[in-house]
């Protein structure tokens, strides 16, 4: 990793902490990276709470962004720790696609502007780039049967940390 390309990951990073997470994330309670200069830059761990008005409301994930020797000419890939049923989202490994971490990537964005659209894809899911073929299909044809899958989903995978609420 060139120092460049360092100084803008470690200035990304600052911004997050120092500006604050975009709505609805939060640091982990055991991340203690925020305070520690020696973390691994190239790692965030954050949790999501599923935005409210969607069927992801009641539940908490966890969301690992990797990020690559070569950001920001090259996008961070984003990986759910917790299951979830999405469209967008591998069931198997948790990998996020969306057409911001791939095609549309810009040098210009920033770890928040990652954020931000995986939250997005939570309030507005996109059927027509599915990972999970079952998830896009319920989305795309039966909203009411797609919004109770998820809530099953959440109730299993993603309930909220009494510490947390």
């Amino acid at each position: 990793q060139n120092s460049k390309s360092l100084r803008r990951l470690a200035t990304d990073h600052a911004s997050l902490h120092t500006a604050g997470l975009p709505p609805n994330y939060l640091f982990p309670p055991s991340s203690n990276s925020s305070h520690d200069p020696t973390a691994d830059l190239t790692h965030l761990d954050v949790l999501l709470a599923g935005p409210p008005g969607t069927p992801f409301a009641s539940g908490l994930f966890a969301l690992h962004l990797s990020i690559p020797p070569t950001y920001p000419v090259h996008p961070p890939t984003a990986t759910f720790r917790t299951r979830i049923f999405h469209p967008n989202v591998d069931e198997a490994t948790g990998a996020v696609c969306v057409e911001t971490l791939k095609r549309d990537w810009s040098e210009k964005l920033k770890l928040r502007d990652v954020l931000v659209t995986i939250s997005c894809l939570l309030i507005q899911p996109n059927p027509e780039s599915a990972l999970n073929a079952e998830a896009g299909r319920l989305c795309a044809e039966d909203w009411g049967s797609f919004e109770r899958r998820v809530k099953v989903w959440v109730g299993i995978h993603a309930g909220v940390p009494k510490g947390l609420v």
